[in-house]
């Protein structure tokens, strides 16, 4: 293959991913991201405090502060932004004409690692544009490009090379196409702040060669940054600091040769999943890619099934009566409980967690309440995330249009089913909270209200899930820090819940519903003559 044709698959990556509707979403998300990330000193916290003395907002520390929580923005949103491709190849029946080129695997892959890597790089350049505004506009000295750019290639780029990979490698393996993969990058997304060093509380700072393994960056920057400004301690990302202590300012000098190495070295190891994935590609080879869908389960799904027997054979008796009762309802009770039915049986797996975890915030300690309400949520949202585009990716949009309710019900039905199957979960939990925290019940209450109708609203105007299901995610862990901000409590987690945070995220919730209820009104059939 000459490489001018590898230039255009290159290209036709980067823009299938960068034209679909779900990166403007992104992309508008970034930009309002990179704004909260820079706390206004009048509101009592700053970017980076050291001893109760904040650092002023010039272009050192923005820099390195906005590119240490992007990579944890990046980090987790990465994977789900850049995946999908094989996915979309088949529903759109391009999969066929694909697996008949004479381009090889790894001309194929390696097109789509660049354009991936490529789309999310661009992401990256636009939130390094916005802290420059924000810089001109608010900042504590004059824009400096250069320590931007040396953040963004050494500091941000080596994990987004890691999310191409690993996006890659989830779509060239078909064990990893679904859900799997994305409950698998979320546990491989949270065991990585294990390699946030122990010695930053200690008085002696050491760099190590095994940081080059954390690629996203986070151990290695924050002991660079350690060590340059001579300090045991340091937070970033929001705390309170000491108004009447002078303000300092970090000095150049922070990529020293050694950090240098660590972080080339972690971006030729973010490029070894792609070796695998080479082998592994499955080219769109039905005796690959179609047994998986045929048989609905791998084999180490199949066994843990197995494992399970005592509790999934109840569960699903259960879930099929209530699919039974559900046909002898009349009206929207009834159909709401036959979707909200076979939204569990689909997957059981995820249920049985769900049900385990509502029925364990009962019994916890009220200190391990939100911690276990933590995990309710994220498996809820998991559930929830394909609620409004499983029609679409499975092909049943005619037949459910062609159902009593029609396209103009089930739109902001769905939204409705995602609510009530939250509600009737986070139930035990709410109750307790009742009483003893009822602002934070009252906060989880709004936050199931509005995350509903965001995940119906996002899969019709995406047709895909994992817009939301990014977003939901990089938000649930937004809530379980202990950041002080409102805003950021959009479930009652943390604590810090006011009136005016639930009154948004209420009304925000509602008008959601309302939209919902207006696009399948003014367009009840739109969705259907795209498919026909």
């Amino acid at each position: 293959m000459n490489g001018a044709l590898f230039g255009a698959l290159v290209l036709n990556e980067w823009r299938l991913r960068s034209r679909r509707l779900s990166s403007l979403v992104i992309l508008l998300a970034v930009v309002a991201l990179s704004w909260l990330m820079v706390l206004d000193p009048k509101s009592g916290a700053a970017m980076m405090v050291s001893h109760r003395q904040r650092y002023a907002y010039d272009s050192q520390a923005l820099s390195f502060a906005t590119t240490l929580i992007a990579s944890l923005l990046f980090g987790l949103m990465g994977f789900y932004l850049a995946r999908g491709r094989s996915q979309e190849d088949m529903r759109c029946g391009t999969a066929a004409a694909l697996a008949a080129t004479p381009v090889g695997n790894a001309q194929l892959l390696g097109a789509r690692w660049l354009g991936a890597f490529g789309f999310l790089l661009s992401l990256g350049t636009v939130v390094m544009l916005t802290i420059w505004v924000l810089q001109l506009v608010h900042g504590e000295g004059p824009l400096q490009p250069l320590p931007y750019l040396q953040m963004l290639v050494l500091g941000l780029a080596p994990g987004l090379m890691l999310c191409a990979s690993l996006a890659v490698l989830a779509d060239a393996w078909a064990p990893l196409m679904g859900k799997r993969g994305d409950a698998l990058y979320w546990i491989f997304w949270i065991a990585q702040f294990a390699f946030v060093p122990a010695v930053l509380g200690q008085k002696v700072i050491e760099m190590s060669a095994w940081q080059v393994f954390d690629i996203n960056g986070m151990s290695p920057l924050l002991v660079g940054v350690s060590r340059l400004l001579d300090v045991s301690r340091i937070s970033v990302g929001g705390a309170p600091f000491d108004a009447t202590l002078p303000v300092l300012r970090m000095p150049a000098g922070l990529w020293s040769a050694e950090l240098v190495a660590l972080r080339v070295g972690a971006m030729m190891l973010a490029l070894l999943p792609l070796f695998p994935a080479v082998l592994l590609f499955h080219r769109y080879a039905p005796d690959h890619v179609k047994p998986r869908h045929a048989s609905g389960h791998s084999r180490i799904v199949q066994a843990l099934q197995w494992s399970l027997q005592p509790l999934m054979r109840p569960l699903m008796l259960a879930l099929r009566l209530l699919m039974r009762v559900s046909a002898g309802l009349p009206g929207l009770p009834g159909r709401w409980l036959a979707d909200l039915s076979l939204m569990l049986l689909s997957q059981p797996l995820l249920t049985l967690a769900m049900l385990s975890c509502s029925v364990a915030t009962v019994l916890v300690p009220a200190q391990q309440l939100p911690a276990v309400l933590a995990g309710l949520l994220a498996a809820w949202g998991i559930a929830v995330a394909d609620v409004s585009s499983r029609d679409r990716q499975y092909g049943t949009l005619a037949l459910v249009s062609a159902a009593p309710g029609g396209a103009r019900e089930r739109g902001w039905r769905q939204a409705l089913v995602a609510f009530g199957l939250g509600l009737l979960l986070a139930t035990p939990a709410l109750l307790r909270w009742s009483a003893s925290a009822p602002l934070s019940a009252l906060a989880c209450l709004a936050g199931l209200l509005f995350l509903s109708s965001a995940a119906t609203l996002l899969g019709q105007l995406t047709q895909g899930s994992r817009t939301f299901l990014a977003l939901f995610l990089f938000g649930l862990y937004l809530s379980l820090q202990k950041t002080g901000l409102a805003v950021l409590d959009m479930l009652g987690l943390s604590g810090v819940a006011t009136f005016g945070s639930v009154a948004s995220y209420a009304l925000a919730g509602v008008l959601g519903f309302a939209l919902l209820q207006v696009r399948s009104t003014s367009r009840p059939s739109l969705g259907l003559a795209r498919q026909a």
